[in-house]
C-alpha cells in the first residue's frame, strides 16, 4: 500500500521510530484493538478514540470513547477497556491536561487485520485466567 493510503497512526508511530528508535506509543494498540473490534462488530463502524495526558508515558491512557453507528456502544466501551487492560495498560484520569490520539482509519491489509484480532484475542484469553483466581 502507498503510504499515502495507511493508516494515519501507522504513519505517526513509523516518523517516531525513526527519529526515536527505543521510544513507545500507543499507536499500534489503538490499531489492534480497533480493527479487532471492527473484525467483531462489522456492522458497527466503531471508532476508538484515546485521551492521555501530556505526562503520561508508556501505557497510560486518560481514558477513551467508542463511537459506533450500532446501539451496543457501551457494551463495546467495556469490551474496549478489557482490551486495553489486557495489553497491560492503566487507565487513568487525573484531571490535567490532555491530548487526543488520532483514531485509527482502518487501512489497514488484510493480514494486519487479522494479525491484531489474533493479538488481542490472546492477550484477552491470557487476561481471563488471572481474573478466576
Amino acid at each position: 500500500m502507498p503510504d499515502d493510503q495507511r493508516c494515519l497512526l501507522q504513519l505517526i508511530q513509523k516518523n517516531r521510530l525513526r527519529t526515536y528508535p527505543d521510544s513507545f506509543g500507543p499507536e499500534q494498540d489503538i490499531c489492534d484493538i480497533s480493527l479487532w473490534l471492527r473484525q467483531k462488530f462489522p456492522l458497527s463502524n466503531a471508532r476508538v478514540l484515546v485521551n492521555r495526558h501530556y505526562t503520561q508515558r508508556s501505557r497510560e491512557i486518560a481514558g477513551f470513547a467508542v463511537t459506533s453507528a450500532a446501539a451496543q456502544s457501551a457494551c463495546l466501551a467495556e469490551m474496549v477497556f478489557e482490551a486495553f487492560l489486557a495489553l497491560g495498560y492503566k487507565v487513568q484520569e487525573t484531571g490535567g491536561d490532555m491530548y487526543k490520539c488520532p483514531s485509527c482509519s482502518g487501512n489497514h491489509s488484510k493480514h494486519e487485520k487479522l494479525t491484531a484480532y489474533a493479538r488481542i484475542e490472546s492477550a484477552l484469553r491470557a487476561r481471563r485466567p488471572r481474573l478466576d483466581s
